[in-house]
């Protein structure tokens, strides 16, 4: 009777955890992959730059990154959401996605700058940790040892060019 116990309390234990059986990523059928399980879209630095700066200058797009700061929403914290969800959707693999960090926060820190949008940088150190911070401690760490973000040498010199040619768009301006 004890036995039967123990064996119920180890199955009801080992069976209860949230998380995928081990193995079980392998019993799914190979032609349905995931996005990020594929080839990447983007594996050069600059087709993906590109990309992001198109992404960031359409107009709804614009507005929302532009809200989300002007509410007090750190640079690195979108950065962290558009890099996330282009990984997901297979854009480009893990090693990209962290070069991207820098260049994209310098991206939206000179549209904020030309929108006359006041932001900041990093979230305060003292916040209590989140779920996502608990699951990405990599990348974490590496968009924290990004104190400021600035125009490296390697940056496009034509999205730089887009980027000072950049205006506001009227119904941002009309807000204020």
């Amino acid at each position: 009777m004890v036995d039967q116990e123990l064996d119920d309390a180890f199955f009801k234990a080992g069976t209860s955890f949230k998380r995928p059986m081990p193995g079980e990523s392998l019993t799914r059928d190979p032609d349905q992959r995931l996005p990020f399980e594929g080839t990447p879209q983007f594996t050069d630095r600059t087709d993906a730059l590109e990309y992001y700066f198109e992404l960031f200058t359409r107009e709804e797009n614009y507005i929302a990154i532009m809200d989300a700061l002007e509410s007090g929403v750190p640079i690195m914290e979108v950065v962290q959401v558009f890099l996330m969800q282009g990984f997901q959707e297979g854009l480009y693999n893990p090693d990209l996605m962290i070069i991207l960090a820098e260049p994209l926060a310098y991206m939206i820190a000179a549209l904020a700058e030309r929108a006359d949008v006041d932001f900041t940088i990093m979230g305060d150190e003292d916040e209590m940790p989140t779920t996502e911070e608990q699951e990405l401690p990599i990348m974490n760490q590496k968009l924290k040892s990004i104190e400021k973000p600035e125009m490296d040498e390697d940056f496009p010199a034509e999205l730089s060019q887009k980027i000072d040619n950049v205006k506001a768009p009227a119904s941002l301006l009309g807000e204020r």
